[in-house]
C-alpha cells in the first residue's frame, strides 16, 4: 500500500485530494488517471477496475491510500478535543483505552481516525453514528469487533493519519509538495 500525502495550497481539500489521487497514479502506474465514479454510498472507486485507493483531506493536507486490496483512509489535524466529544463518539471499552493514554487528544484523533478508515474501506460511512463501529484493543494492536482489519497510523506534518485493509500489507508514506504538479 502506498499513502501519499500532499499540502492543499489554493485549492479545496476535495480537489486536493483528486490532484493527489492523479499524481499518485501516474507515478505508481505510468499512465493517466482512469475514470473515476461512485458507489451508490458514495465511495469512488475507479471504473474498469485497477487498484483501490481512499481519499481524505484536512484543511491543509490531503491525502491518498492506494492499494491491491480495498482500503480506507482518514486524517485528522492534531488538536486539542473536547472530552464530551469522546463520551458522544466512543463505546466504553474505547473510553477506558483513552483514559490511559498519555495524550488524550492524540488518543481520541487515533480512535476517530481509524473508525472513519473502517467505514471508507466498507464504504459504509458512519451515518452520524460513531459508536457502531466498535473499536478491539489487543496484542495484535487495534481491530473492529468482529472483523478482520490492520490499522496504519502515522502522524504526517502535523496530521493524524490512519489506513485501514482487510490483511497485512507492506505500507510505503510518501509526501509531496504541492509546487511538484504534473502538466496536464
Amino acid at each position: 500500500m502506498e499513502i501519499f500525502g500532499m499540502p492543499i495550497g489554493g485549492r479545496t481539500g476535495h480537489e486536493a485530494a483528486y490532484v493527489l489521487l492523479d499524481r499518485a497514479y501516474r507515478m505508481m502506474h505510468g499512465g493517466p488517471l482512469p475514470p473515476v465514479t461512485k458507489t451508490a454510498a458514495g465511495k469512488p472507486y475507479f471504473l474498469r477496475g485497477g487498484p483501490h485507493f481512499s481519499l481524505t483531506h484536512t484543511k491543509t493536507m490531503a491525502f491518498c491510500a492506494l492499494s491491491r486490496q480495498p482500503v480506507g483512509v482518514d486524517a485528522e489535524t492534531v488538536r486539542p478535543v473536547r472530552p464530551l466529544v469522546a463520551a458522544r463518539t466512543m463505546n466504553p471499552p474505547e473510553l477506558a483505552w483513552l483514559e490511559a493514554q498519555e495524550d488524550p487528544d492524540r488518543g481520541f484523533l487515533t480512535l476517530w481516525t481509524a473508525k472513519e478508515a473502517w467505514v471508507k474501506l466498507t464504504g459504509e460511512g458512519l451515518n452520524g453514528r460513531p459508536k457502531q463501529v466498535e473499536l478491539t484493543f489487543g496484542e495484535a494492536g487495534m481491530g473492529v469487533t468482529g472483523r478482520a482489519v490492520r490499522f496504519y497510523t502515522r502522524e504526517l506534518e502535523g496530521t493524524l493519519v490512519t489506513a485501514c485493509l482487510a490483511n497485512e500489507e507492506d505500507v510505503r508514506w510518501t509526501l509531496l509538495l504541492a509546487e511538484e504538479e504534473t502538466a496536464d
